[in-house]
């Protein structure tokens, strides 16, 4: 039977030969040749079996549009090196390629094997003896990039840890160690399930051999699962937080915690629990019955099959594991990561990735941002500016139990990122570009107060944000020293005021008196001071009025005493306030410079600079919306003002101002 009696008219014109269409987007000026497949309504109705493939690949939201537009297929090399299709409209990592089944005779060039990448079938039980060989060439091609020194003293690697304790999976029971050990870290969710854990009456009995078999009923089935594939890993010891913490003693859970970055750091391999939403959910394929085999692929044409994978990435967005907030740690410190996730396993350490549905490529020497992520890459930390605002771009959105581990649970990050910036944080903020991460906003969410941390850093807001800056090119350090301008001070609850950090700023305004940056010590407010401490600085205030307000985005422009639109703002903690339901200006201030900004690009904004700019002069100003209670402000959002407004400014303003800032 030929090709085209069985594919569409659409499909049949796809040369389903991974070595033409490399030759065919070789001839394609963009080096990625795409294929018309029609409509996604026609794609909906039609037999043919690659365009039902095409469908199972389309995202959700597509698939239920009533009238889809246009669908195309494109041919190109994925972030992993492998190839396939990429649809106009897939979902979430997705891609569509070749099954090995049909390699050609040649198939131990790494080449061409990345253009037949999919396994045609997985089986019911993982091979961890591939695992075993994932880790075996990850520790002996790739150094200390994976791996973390042995070399140190205990004290030395686990700072501030008298004893490091493990599941020993030989011995079936708890140990104690205060020597470098080889060991896997378990990384899951707790959830609601009854959990066995350690506590101060159990430990004595816990530490005897064999202790483990007698608990075992009590254990939830991740963690039988996790003690299993230790085992067959023929590594001797685990560890998980619910019994090598104890539970119920205050300072050996504080002592723990603090350096639970470290034992993820330095673990051989982290196992991570991406399935379900509990202790229960398992590591499906560890024990026999707990997955059934499955197929990969499926045959569109004879000779030649295809099947939809997604990526790694592309899977943990939809998971439980990936909104909580002490796992994101977990996983980006951890050097090799094992994922058990929608019933597949995958590997990926900090210069390579494999899956047991993916056929193995041994060239991989780096792990990049992937169709669904660009956190593989930030977790590198090589450049400690843009990783830190990914990191707080994937973080910030997560789950906590307590609001007031905000700042806790991403501490092991931000002493890695202080490190490399060589700089202190304060309240979250690296204070050596203090001005650059100061300038966050929502993102696709509200706001809303987290009432325990500080208002101007991201750990006082729950809800995803964005830390992005439109420097037009520059670097950060020239623009800090160019286009910012306040001194910061912090100042605590006795009246001690530091610098935060100096930025040897000298910018020009069209105001007079703008000498005085000095903190006025003699203060007193008429409310409650925080716990944490206040920022006290001057700068630039102004008043405007907020109009066109969406509700359900939180948005809005500023509106000048012209009434021209010279501004847009995010407003947060917006059901938490009465201040946006008056019609009287609000107060904002100036931060910073910004050449232009995303904003300009949204759908449904409409925008027209309502001045003209001098040759050189950036078009917006960065600020803050306040509400004052008692002397102190508290920020209530994020906007730009176009920089010719500011001399229309409403009453009171402008003036410089000193600001107490919450």
């Amino acid at each position: 039977m030929s090709q085209s009696g069985l594919l569409c008219e659409y499909c049949s014109q796809i040369p389903l030969d991974p070595i033409l269409l490399n030759f065919e987007s070789r001839r394609s000026s963009s080096r990625a040749r795409s294929y018309r497949l029609g409509t996604g309504l026609r794609i909906k109705r039609s037999s043919c079996p690659l365009c039902r493939l095409v469908l199972s690949h389309l995202s959700d939201d597509f698939r239920a549009a009533k009238y889809p537009k246009e669908v195309y297929l494109t041919w190109l090399c994925g972030p992993d090196n492998r190839w396939g299709f990429q649809a106009s409209e897939s979902g979430i990592d997705s891609r569509i390629g070749f099954s090995s089944r049909i390699t050609p005779h040649n198939s131990k060039n790494p080449e061409v094997k990345s253009k037949y990448f999919i396994e045609p079938l997985t089986d019911s039980v993982v091979d961890t003896t591939r695992i075993i060989g994932w880790i075996s060439l990850c520790e002996q091609y790739h150094g200390s990039k994976c791996a973390m020194p042995t070399n140190l003293a205990f004290e030395e690697a686990f700072r501030g840890l008298h004893v490091l304790r493990l599941l020993d999976v030989r011995s079936n029971c708890l140990v104690e160690r205060t020597s470098l050990e080889k060991y896997v870290a378990l990384s899951y969710v707790w959830g609601a399930v009854s959990n066995f854990r350690l506590t101060k009456a159990n430990r004595a009995a816990l530490l005897a051999q064999g202790s483990l078999t007698r608990v075992s009923g009590q254990l939830p089935n991740t963690i039988k699962d996790a003690i299993i594939l230790v085992r067959r890993l023929d590594c001797r010891y685990l560890w998980v937080d619910a019994l090598c913490l104890i539970q119920n003693d205050a300072e050996d859970l504080e002592v723990g915690v603090n350096v639970m970055d470290l034992i993820y750091e330095r673990a051989w391999l982290t196992v991570i629990a991406g399935c379900g939403h509990d202790a229960n959910a398992r590591l499906p394929g560890v024990q026999e019955g707990t997955r059934k085999s499955s197929d990969n692929t499926v045959e569109v044409i004879p000779g030649v099959e295809m099947g939809v994978v997604t990526g790694l990435d592309g899977l943990l967005q939809s998971s439980v594991y990936d909104s909580r907030a002490w796992t994101f740690q977990e996983q980006v410190l951890s050097r090799r990561c094992l994922y058990f996730i929608d019933n597949k396993v995958f590997f990926r350490c900090r210069a390579a990735q494999h899956a047991e549905h993916f056929v193995d490529i041994w060239l991989s020497s780096h792990v990049g941002v992937s169709l669904g992520s660009m956190l593989p890459q930030a977790r590198l930390m090589a450049n400690p500016e843009l990783d830190l605002s990914l990191m707080l771009f994937y973080y910030a959105k997560r789950a906590l139990t307590s609001q007031n581990d905000a700042s806790r649970a991403l501490a092991g990050i931000t002493s890695r990122i202080a490190e490399a910036m060589k700089c202190r944080f304060f309240q979250g903020l690296p204070t050596a570009m203090f001005d650059r991460f100061i300038v966050f906003k929502a993102y696709g969410t509200i706001l809303h107060r987290r009432s325990s941390f500080p208002s101007y850093s991201w750990t006082g807001w729950r809800g995803s944000i964005d830390v992005e800056l439109d420097s037009h090119g520059i670097i950060t350090n020239e623009w800090l020293k160019n286009r910012t301008w306040i001194v910061w001070y912090k100042r605590s609850r006795s009246g001690v005021t530091n610098l935060v950090w100096d930025p040897d700023a000298n910018p020009l305004f069209p105001l007079g008196d703008m000498k005085r940056t000095m903190p006025s010590e003699r203060v007193f407010f008429s409310r409650a001071l925080p716990s944490y401490p206040l920022l006290q600085f001057w700068t630039i205030s102004l008043f405007y009025k907020i109009i066109e307000i969406d509700v359900f985005k939180a948005t809005g422009y500023l509106s000048d005493s012209n009434q021209m639109n010279c501004g847009f703002v995010w407003l947060d903690g917006f059901e938490e306030t009465t201040l946006f339901e008056s019609h009287d200006p609000c107060e904002i201030i100036l931060l910073s410079e910004a050449y232009s900004h995303p904003f300009l690009d949204y759908e449904g904004v409409q925008w027209q600079h309502p001045y003209p700019l001098t040759v050189g002069q950036w078009t917006f100003y960065n600020v803050l919306l306040l509400e004052w209670q008692g002397g102190i402000a508290e920020r209530r959002g994020f906007g730009v003002l176009h920089q010719s407004a500011i001399r229309y400014s409403m009453a009171p303003g402008p003036s410089w101002k000193e600001i107490f800032l919450s």
